[in-house]
């Protein structure tokens, strides 16, 4: 496809808030194609705080193509185009209210010299004694696939679009670098290794700009299935090597913590709960110390035809007291889905409605706070 076509593309799906997803298309037995074309409009309407009303667009297209050779084998590689940044750049707030890969993200991805390309990994599945499992994964791979997962407060593309509630943000996930995973099962059982290889963002001080580090994380995870439904609980942990700054960016740090991450249904497939924690050290300069966050996601049917989805989450981010500016975050965000049209493996379409409202209580006396609503519509688009 021509440059010039996606970028024309893009921008008319940005003016209508316009997001598709494309379901894997199998080219064979062994060759499958994934695509997802999404466009995103928000409206930052600001309630307190030194900053203006916003409006902005984005639209992203992914494409994802796997080869296995064999039942035990997989490849896989992933790549994305972006057309603008959303409220990325103009929102006050330290969480994004978009947490999708935007055109700036895709530029140098963490500080390589590498656009676009997200993924590039090899799989092999191998059967072990005792009716249990090992996955391998090496390459350019995502930790957010194997540390932190939710199934009801997980992706940006089809549920809540807050950074809060996609994953957990003390958890400092690398996405998009070099590494290795691996993920064992056994019945309800599973515990997943990282490990991975990034670079530090830009700093004024070049003792800590760019520098690369190690980051390793690991989760033991059980699986319950009981009359209400499916139930995953998870618990993990993170480390780096030192290569952070201090709150005096004299001394090099590592950042380190732990977290859970919970969901389970209540009514089996109409209505869940999702739960997370997090916690991690202050003595390197982090944003936040703690965060919990819940919700619900509800599927109901008033048509009788596909069920509409409401989601609704609620997330609080307390900062270090070493934060000179800092003091916590708060975040609410709801959101519904309304299908439109589907027909069976050939065609979906999903229009959501997005809210959110967001807080961040600041130590500066003459702006003690940012606080604003987020407004939102996103159309999914599935064939």
């Amino acid at each position: 496809m021509k440059k010039g076509y996606v970028t024309a593309l893009a921008l008319g799906l940005v003016v209508c808030g316009f997001s598709g997803k494309v379901k894997a298309y199998e080219v064979n037995e062994k060759l499958s194609i994934e695509a997802n074309l999404t466009g995103v409009y928000q409206w930052l309407d600001q309630k307190k705080g030194d900053f203006k009303n916003e409006e902005k667009g984005s639209a992203v297209l992914d494409v994802r193509i796997t080869f296995t050779p064999t039942e035990k084998d997989e490849f896989s590689i992933r790549g994305s185009l972006a057309k603008g940044n959303g409220l990325k750049k103009v929102s006050p707030f330290i969480l994004s209210p978009n947490a999708d890969d935007l055109r700036d993200d895709l530029h140098n991805i963490n500080n390589r010299s590498r656009d676009h390309l997200q993924e590039l990994w090899y799989a092999r599945t191998f059967d072990l004694p005792g009716n249990s499992t090992l996955k391998a994964t090496l390459g350019i791979i995502d930790s957010t696939a194997f540390i932190d997962q939710n199934r009801f407060a997980n992706d940006e593309l089809t549920q809540f679009m807050n950074e809060a509630f996609v994953n957990n943000p003390l958890a400092n996930l690398v996405s998009y670098d070099y590494g290795v995973a691996l993920e064992w099962t056994k019945g309800p059982f599973s515990i997943g290794l990282v490990g991975m290889q990034s670079k530090t963002e830009e700093s004024d001080n070049p003792t800590f700009d760019k520098r690369t580090y190690n980051y390793y994380a690991a989760q033991i995870g059980y699986k319950l299935e009981t009359s209400l439904g499916e139930g995953n609980y998870r618990i993990f942990a993170f480390t780096t090597n030192k290569r952070f700054p201090d709150w005096k960016e004299e001394k090099k740090k590592a950042l380190k913590g732990w977290g859970i991450s919970i969901d389970q249904d209540l009514i089996k497939d109409k209505l869940g709960v999702f739960a997370r924690a997090g916690f991690q050290d202050d003595d390197a300069q982090v944003d936040y110390k703690s965060m919990y966050s819940l919700g619900l996601a509800y599927k109901f049917n008033p048509f009788g035809k596909k069920d509409f989805e409401l989601g609704i989450g609620y997330a609080y981010l307390k900062a270090p007291s070493k934060n000179e500016e800092l003091k916590h975050t708060k975040a609410i965000e709801a959101y519904l889905a309304i299908p439109l049209y589907e027909k069976e493996k050939v065609f979906a379409s999903t229009l959501t409605f997005d809210w959110q409202w967001m807080q961040d209580k600041l130590k500066d006396e003459e702006n003690p706070e940012n606080k604003g609503n987020i407004f939102g519509v996103r159309l999914n688009f599935t064939f």
